[in-house]
């Protein structure tokens, strides 16, 4: 079994004249150039059509789902029709790919292939109407079992990282829970719990301004879950963070571009329509991201998570984790009989100048900033280190050098042998040990930065341990 890479470009075109293509195919053991060849795909105004008929379709079905139609509306009328869309689609997509230029270039690579292959097939192309065709569609590569698609932008290169220390530890996953209106996000939310070997900070319908951890720490995943959009004429990609604030992705550059010089691996966004989210951060390089094409019902998008999350975790390959999770949700859970198309959703968008890491791989590289927040013991350590040499230099500077720290009476003794050393301890900024006022969306779990919790939290904060070394923090009263 090897592993290959396929890469698709498609160069500035129309459905109306037709699109210049290039396939290149890699061996990712050797790293070998096989094979590059070049040609042209037809015009096909047809195919667009087709795909605008299905979504159109499948946007009115999964609305219908989320209003409560009964079962007898959906499945008689829009069901059926979604179907035979999505049929066409299938069936106008190979009439294309059957054009005697692409059937040539695939002619020069099939000879480097094996039905075990591991192989990723990325379509790599700046027009976004070309990512939202259904590409695995394709019906020449059905005979390659381990074959999966993925989406990619013309300009990649690898990410600038930031000093960071590489050494092990557990996957960090921050999970932006927002606005829940309609969907069950707590879920999800226990699909994440449900991960071994992980550390995950949960910020639950957050403000703008309490998305700091993205600065501040290091992350090898960002989660999203909750609801999101596309405008595919302006190609940008929003997030609703909260019940009150939309924020364009394009607005957040800055603070994202941080967080993958942080060693931000991956993004998953569990999410409502979230191409443009995906076309938004390729060009922050993020390494991989996962998206929905469209809107996708809550049970799709949980069963995916679930899936997705346990293949990966178990050690699968991104891609083929990916592609596990879509097979099953479309023939195990009969999900697609409810929402034609479903299992199409998610896509990964992949940054070409970054091989996919392994679940495994991230735990060995846990990336932390130059500031790290190590564990508790590892802090008791160094404390007393520090202290042991603090004290040392007191010692030093007492008995050896007493002419510089001015510390003997007019009898020539030294203060210091009169046994009154005192500590001082300044009880002005007591915590309370009780909570005065409940927790915004529960308690804030973040169990190695104490001086951020106020941040997170919306004020400031007081903490206390409970369970072990998980501080909860409170919202002090302001009154007192």
């Amino acid at each position: 079994m090897g592993r290959k890479l396929i890469v698709a470009r498609i160069g500035e075109g129309g459905f109306e004249r037709g699109f210049p293509f290039t396939f290149r195919l890699s061996d990712e053991e050797t790293k070998d150039l096989l094979v590059e060849v070049e040609g042209k795909l037809p015009p096909a105004e047809y195919v667009y059509s087709s795909y605008t008929r299905w979504q159109c379709c499948y946007r009115n079905l999964s609305y219908s789902l989320r209003m409560g139609a009964s079962g007898a509306q959906v499945t008689n009328l829009a069901v059926d029709e979604c179907l035979q869309n999505i049929k066409t689609l299938q069936l106008d997509i190979n009439r294309w790919l059957r054009d005697s230029q692409v059937q040539a270039a695939l002619i020069n690579l099939f000879p480097h292939l094996q039905r075990e292959d591991l192989i990723r097939f990325v379509i790599q192309t700046d027009d976004i109407r070309l990512w939202q065709l259904p590409w695995h569609l394709w019906e020449v590569w059905r005979d390659y079992p381990y074959i999966e698609f993925a989406l990619s932008k013309c300009q990649c290169c690898k990410p600038p990282r930031s000093n960071v220390s590489s050494f092990g530890g557990k996957v960090r996953i921050l999970a932006i829970l927002g606005d829940r209106r309609g969907i069950d996000v707590e879920r999800d939310r226990q699909i994440l719990e449900s991960l071994p070997n992980t550390e995950i900070v949960f910020l639950d319908q957050p403000s703008l301004h309490q998305l700091t951890p993205l600065w501040e720490q290091s992350w090898h995943i960002l989660f999203f879950a909750g609801h999101s959009g596309s405008n595919t004429s302006r190609q940008e990609g929003v997030l609703q963070i909260n019940p009150y604030e939309k924020i364009e992705i394009s607005k957040l550059r800055q603070t994202l571009t941080k967080a993958i010089s942080n060693g931000l691996e991956l993004a998953i966004f569990n999410s409502c329509d979230g191409l443009a989210l995906g076309f938004n951060l390729a060009d922050l390089q993020l390494p991989q991201t996962i998206v929905m094409r469209e809107a996708v019902p809550d049970e799709v998008a949980q069963e995916f998570l679930k899936f997705f999350l346990q293949s990966y975790a178990s050690g699968e390959t991104l891609y083929l984790a990916v592609k596990e999770a879509k097979a099953k949700i479309q023939e195990l859970y009969h999900l697609e009989e409810k929402a034609p198309g479903a299992s199409y959703l998610p896509v990964i968008c992949q940054n070409l100048a970054v091989n996919p890491p392994l679940w495994s791989d991230l735990a060995k590289n846990s990336p932390y900033s130059l500031l790290p927040r190590f564990s508790l013991s590892f802090n008791l350590i160094a404390v007393g280190v520090l202290s042991c040499f603090v004290v040392g230099i007191g010692w030093w500077l007492i008995n050896l050098k007493p002419n510089l720290t001015g510390n003997y009476n007019d009898n020539g003794n030294s203060k210091s042998d009169r046994g009154d050393n005192t500590v001082v301890v300044d009880e002005s900024n007591e915590i309370k040990g009780t909570p005065i006022r409940a927790p915004r969306q529960g308690v804030c779990e973040c169990p190695y930065d104490y001086d951020s919790l106020g941040r997170l939290c919306g004020g400031k904060s007081a903490y206390s341990r409970q369970g072990g070394n998980k501080p909860v923090c409170y919202l002090e009263d302001e009154s007192n």
